[in-house]
């Protein structure tokens, strides 16, 4: 018997290192998968994510494969999954959209976002599935015809566009937020951001793992490696973070007479504006409850729990801070927990987080990232200079 050589034991303990974590990771992926779609809790937006979680285990279970060799004895399981990349962007893009809208059931059907997979499975089942071992190890191998290669880029440019258009979907949905939550705690879905841009990060490392593999920098097995890893890794961390995440628009419907549902699903609803007057007797109102009763100190405090106040609707809520008072209702509620907490600085000597609870702030974060925007100084350096 003979000893291999160190650097080939090296490479082949790395090799069995890759096989493990990618079959680890495809368990993970397919047991998270079974978890998410027995929820009945926001049941479409967990089968989305269900659905990512097990097309990325399937990808992981396909780069076991290729890294422990078992495509060489099997060539018939190449190109089983080349498919399962394109559905990726859309189902992401689908849970965010689901997770983000006030109202999901008005949202449009989700099937468009599926006709380029389906296409290209098509495609696959004509032209690749039907051919022959040797012919699929010679499109596998390191001189694939350049269909191979035009394929990868449309991949990784539908896939960069569907990140662009989650991300995209997220800053309209945080200005949303805002219009609507006084305090972005438990409702900002931090994770969806987190989740997006994991999600596009995979796609630009893709796409150099891409590049380093065609001008040959480095190994094509070690550039091929980089995809599934970052996959695995993406597993773990929704597997930490999505379970225990809330969906912000999950309040309850207040019960209404039906003419009152009649009028306010009505297009002249949606369309109407005050009058001047109505809308200089609604500011003073809502300049009343906020110098008067001090709405604002309640921490969950929302434009429609505001426009019940002030005898308003929501809609005329909105028009109002947006053309009197020119703001969006977080940031009109939190200027005036600013300046509670500016008055409580200057004439007493109670410690910030005090005065900053005492005026709606949920988190101590929260409030020094508002103040600081709000004055270009911190809490402590402004109460030495209004008390000297």
């Amino acid at each position: 018997m003979t000893l291999r050589p160190a650097r080939d034991w090296c490479r082949f303990a790395q090799m069995g290192g890759l096989v493990a974590s990618l079959a680890l990771g495809s368990i993970h992926g397919v047991v998270l998968a079974a978890v998410l779609g027995r929820r009945q809790r926001h049941r479409r937006a967990n089968e989305y994510l269900a659905a990512v979680l097990a097309a990325i285990a399937l990808l992981l279970l396909d780069g076991c494969l290729r890294a422990s060799g078992a495509i060489v004895s099997h060539p018939h399981l190449i190109g089983l999954t080349a498919w399962v990349p394109f559905v990726l962007g859309p189902l992401v893009y689908l849970y965010v959209r689901e997770m983000t809208a006030p109202d999901p059931a008005s949202l449009r059907p989700a099937s468009r976002h599926f006709a380029v997979p389906l296409a290209y499975l098509v495609l696959l089942l004509v032209t690749f599935y039907p051919r022959s071992a040797s012919y699929k190890l010679t499109v596998a191998g390191h001189n694939a015809p350049w269909f191979v290669s035009a394929a990868e880029i449309a991949l990784l440019g539908y896939g960069i566009s569907y990140s662009i258009a989650t991300l995209v979907l997220l800053h309209r949905h945080r200005a949303h937020v805002q219009a609507l939550y006084s305090n972005l705690r438990g409702v900002s879905l931090r994770w969806l951001l987190v989740l997006a841009a994991l999600n596009a990060l995979v796609w630009v490392t893709a796409l150099v793992a891409f590049v380093v593999r065609v001008t040959g920098v480095t190994e094509a097995a070690a550039a091929s490696a980089i995809v599934p890893i970052g996959s695995t890794v993406v597993i773990f961390v929704i597997g930490y973070f999505q379970l225990g995440q809330p969906v912000i628009f999950d309040t309850p419907a207040v019960p209404m007479e039906p003419v009152e549902v009649a009028r306010r699903s009505s297009p002249a609803y949606a369309r109407a504006r005050l009058s001047e007057d109505d809308a200089a007797a609604l500011e003073a109102r809502i300049r009343a409850a906020m110098t008067e009763q001090r709405l604002y100190q309640r921490p969950g405090l929302t434009l429609a729990e505001l426009a019940d106040k002030v005898a308003a609707t929501p809609h005329e809520l909105s028009q109002v801070l947006s053309t009197r008072f020119e703001r969006n209702f977080y940031a009109f509620i939190n200027e005036h927990r600013i300046e509670h907490v500016k008055a409580g600085l200057a004439a007493t000597d109670r410690s910030v987080l005090d005065l900053a609870f005492e005026a709606g702030f949920q988190s101590k974060s929260t409030f020094n990232s508002a103040f600081r925007k709000a004055t270009g100084t911190t809490p402590s350096d402004f109460r030495q200079r209004a008390t000297r």
